[in-house]
């Protein structure tokens, strides 16, 4: 755990008692997710906001996983900082159980990479319009312990750029393994819903009540 992000914080009260990382998508940096951590108003908050440490393909922005299909992936530079970032977290008095994650696109599968490889379970993680894309490797890599996080998985049915069926299979390996899960499913493009707030919010201050709550009223 030798490697360092480049992080911003963002506290909403002087005695923050939830720690939340937010985990930028695909060429983003560590300014883009302050804007939404502001617009969700989670009270008694600190949040993270680190930078990707590779360089996109572009070679504008950012980007989680360096290299490509043909020649390999790096992503060792990611996990010890994101290692690094959770350890100061935890060093700094937060309890495993009130430690969070937001991803968004990219941002998202890093989201789900990074808390299943965990050796103990986190208050919870909610991926938008992301994807699993080594689901192998993963389910070997996976902790037992990791199965008792929350996750309120979130895709637009209109999204281009990672269809929504990406988000129904990553929905169905999470259900197999064991997880608390809700996936739901909103009107609009490879976006961040504005109007899920309010749910992405109750989910951090209550997780398990806030998935069987939209678990139930998806029966309903």
């Amino acid at each position: 755990m030798s490697f360092r992000l480049v992080t911003q914080t963002l506290s909403t009260s002087e005695k923050p008692n939830k720690a939340i990382i937010g985990i930028h998508g695909w060429t983003g940096d560590e300014y883009v997710f302050e804007p939404v951590a502001k617009l969700l108003k989670i009270k008694d908050a600190q949040w993270h906001f680190p930078r990707a440490p590779y360089k996109a393909d572009s070679q504008k922005g950012n980007s989680w996983f360096g290299g490509n299909d043909k020649d390999g992936w790096e992503f060792d530079k990611t996990f010890d900082g994101m290692n690094n970032l959770l350890s100061k977290i935890q060093t700094s008095g937060y309890k495993n159980s009130n430690i969070f994650l937001i991803g968004f696109s990219q941002g998202a599968c890093l989201a789900i990479d990074f808390a299943l490889r965990l050796p103990f379970p986190i208050g919870g993680i909610i991926p938008i319009a992301g994807f699993i894309k080594f689901k192998t490797q993963l389910l070997n890599d996976a902790t037992v312990e990791s199965i008792n996080t929350p996750i309120l998985l979130m895709h637009g049915n209109k999204d281009e750029i990672i269809p929504i069926k990406a988000g129904r299979t990553a929905s169905e390996i999470l259900l197999e393994r064991g997880h608390p899960i809700h996936f739901e499913k909103y009107d609009a493009p490879h976006k961040i819903p504005l109007n899920k707030m309010k749910m992405m919010g109750e989910f951090i201050d209550n997780p398990l009540k806030t998935i069987k709550m939209y678990n139930k009223n998806l029966i309903n």
